[in-house]
């Protein structure tokens, strides 16, 4: 489970310490065609809210990429020319 936390005394890997955005569910696609990541908000262990991140296509193909390089794992990714074939 992906998690984020920010506060004074930095990260921890407690989770009723600061504010926490985790993911909560699979990806999923929206009616516009777009990539949907559902989202927990909690802080110091109370749940706040829940959300999506809503990305377009191409923009999770950058954070795809991204997401690869950071673990060190270059993956070549299709150009806009051959996602449409």
């Amino acid at each position: 489970m992906t998690t984020i936390q920010r506060g004074s005394t930095g990260m921890t890997a407690n989770p009723a310490q600061g504010v926490r955005i985790n993911r909560k569910g699979p990806l999923r696609r929206t009616a516009a065609g777009r990539i949907a990541l559902p989202l927990a908000v909690g802080k110091d262990g109370i749940h706040l809210a829940e959300g999506n991140l809503v990305l377009t296509v191409d923009a999770a193909l950058v954070l795809y990429d991204e997401l690869w390089h950071l673990m060190g794992k270059p993956i070549p990714l299709a150009t806009p020319d051959e996602r449409d074939e």
